[in-house]
């Protein structure tokens, strides 16, 4: 990577955050979709970068026609591996941070944030361990714990967490 390596990994990361929050319900709505298109327009800048205008080529034809399904999720998802390779990658700090980034991104889009969202994003947590010494890390991980000690999310913790995903993001 060249010239924007930085901006490109962190909007590479942020996508596969956001198309990983997106799909924790298993279902795509209207705001998670135009969640992804924004992606798409904030993004297209960055095509200067000719590795990065590699993976943008691949990802707006899904995300413009309208729709995604989880089978263009999982497309999407495959594309960023290749695009990111696998080289440990998922041992670094600020990917991973990007990547949570794009998480709260794709929770908010949701407009609401469930139980069932947050048991996935605490499973993310626990095999990403590694980042607990990195805020926001560091402060999420025990705010997810105490939410999850009832085993339900319920309207004041939805607020305090969406709270802190937007207080939070990239």
């Amino acid at each position: 990577m060249n010239l924007n390596d930085k901006e490109t990994q962190k909007a590479a990361y942020q996508l596969a955050g956001l198309i990983y929050g997106v799909s924790l319900d298993g279902v795509v709505n209207k705001n998670e979709y135009e969640a992804l298109k924004n992606w798409c327009s904030t993004n297209e800048p960055l095509c200067e970068n000719e590795n990065f205008q590699s993976l943008y080529e691949k990802i707006r034809p899904i995300v413009e026609d309208g729709k995604v399904n989880n089978e263009e999720l999982e497309e999407m998802k495959n594309i960023l591996r290749e695009f990111v390779g696998d080289v440990g990658s998922e041992k670094l700090e600020k990917p991973n941070l990007y990547f949570l980034s794009g998480i709260f991104q794709g929770i908010l889009a949701s407009g609401d944030v469930n139980t069932y969202e947050i048991y996935r994003l605490n499973q993310w947590m626990e095999k990403n361990t590694h980042l607990q010494n990195h805020s926001p890390f560091n402060e999420l991980f025990p705010l997810v714990q105490s939410v999850l000690e009832d085993k339900k999310v319920d309207n004041e913790e939805a607020v305090r967490l969406k709270e802190f995903f937007l207080a939070h993001l990239e």
